[in-house]
C-alpha cells in the first residue's frame, strides 16, 4: 500500500540514487563543512543515535543554527507532513533556519507549506546534484527507504510520539508472544510423540523376546535309583530289593509267578 505517498515525476538513475541513505547524509554533511559550517551529525546515519528526533544534521556558523532533515527518496515525493514536522523541530531546538533535502522530489503541498515560512528551505534532487557535484559509484547499490514496501517504511520512520509507536509495539509484542506459545506447544507435542514411540518400541521388543524364547521340554520325572543290587529273573531285570531275599522267598515268589502265568494263559484267548 502506498497511501499518502505520490510517485515522483522523474526517477533518477545515477550514482547518487544508488548510495545508501547514511552515505547520502554524509555527502550532505561534507558539503556544508566545505562552506564553513560546523556540522553536528545528530541523525542515525552518524552511527551513535538510535533515532534522529526529526533532525539529521545541525549546522553551526556564528549566530546561525540550521537544522537539516535528509530524505534519500527516489521513488516517492516527500509530503508536506515532513515540512511541518521540521518547522516544529526548528522552534523546539531554537534554530534560526531549517532545510529539507531530498534526492527526489517534493509534493506541491510540501512546497506550498514551505513557502509560508521564510526560515525553511527545500532542496530537491536536481538542486542537490548541482550542490554535491559528481558522486562516486558505490561498490554495491543500496535499496533506499522508499524502494521498500510501505509497512517497512513506516516501521523505519522515527516514532514522533508514544501513540504512533503503540500499534507497532503491540503488533511486535503479539508476534513474540505467539511465537513463544507455538514453541512451547511444539516442544510439548514433540516430547509426547517421543515418549509414545519409546513405549511402543519397548513393548515390541518385549513381545519379540517372548516369541523368541525357546520352548523347554517338560521336566522328566526323577529317576529313582537304588544302591541295592537288582535281581534278575530269566535274564530280565527284576524289582529292586530294599531288603535282602533268601532262597525260600525267591522260591515262593517264583511259584506265585508261575501260577499267575498259567492263569493268564487260560484267560487270554490265543491268537490265530
Amino acid at each position: 500500500m502506498t497511501t499518502g505517498f505520490k510517485p515522483v515525476d522523474h526517477r533518477y538513475d545515477d550514482a547518487l540514487s544508488r548510495v545508501s541513505w547514511d552515505a547520502f547524509e554524509r555527502l550532505v554533511a561534507e558539503h556544508y563543512r566545505s562552506l564553513g559550517y560546523e556540522v553536528v551529525h545528530v541523525g542515525t546515519g552518524g552511527g551513535t543515535h538510535r533515532t534522529d528526533g526529526g533532525i539529521d544534521l545541525k549546522l553551526l556558523r556564528g549566530q546561525e543554527t540550521v537544522v537539516v532533515q535528509c530524505k534519500h527518496w527516489n521513488c516517492w515525493k516527500v509530503p508536506h507532513n515532513d515540512v511541518h514536522q521540521l518547522i516544529g523541530v526548528m522552534h523546539t531546538a531554537g534554530a534560526t533556519g531549517a532545510i529539507v533535502i531530498t534526492s527526489g522530489e517534493f509534493t506541491r503541498a510540501a512546497i506550498e507549506a514551505a513557502a509560508k515560512f521564510r526560515h525553511i528551505r527545500l532542496i530537491d534532487g536536481k538542486t542537490v546534484r548541482a550542490m554535491l557535484g559528481p558522486v562516486e559509484e558505490p561498490a554495491m547499490p543500496h535499496t533506499t527507504l522508499d524502494d521498500l514496501p510501505s509497512w517497512i517504511r513506516e516501521a523505519r520512520r522515527p516514532a514522533r510520539s508514544r501513540a504512533s509507536r503503540g500499534p507497532l509495539v503491540a503488533a511486535a509484542g503479539a508476534i513474540i508472544t505467539m511465537t513463544a506459545v507455538l514453541a512451547m506447544l511444539y516442544s510439548y507435542y514433540i516430547g509426547e510423540i517421543h515418549r509414545a514411540r519409546v513405549s511402543l518400541l519397548q513393548a515390541t521388543v518385549s513381545r519379540t523376546a517372548q516369541a523368541a524364547r525357546p520352548i523347554l521340554a517338560p521336566a522328566m520325572p526323577p529317576v529313582l535309583t537304588s544302591s541295592k543290587p537288582m535281581s534278575s529273573f530269566n535274564g530280565r531285570p527284576a524289582i529292586v530289593h530294599d531288603t535282602p531275599m533268601n532262597k525260600a522267598d525267591i522260591a515262593a515268589w517264583e511259584k506265585k509267578n508261575a501260577e499267575s502265568m498259567r492263569i493268564l494263559e487260560k484267560t487270554t484267548p490265543s491268537l490265530p
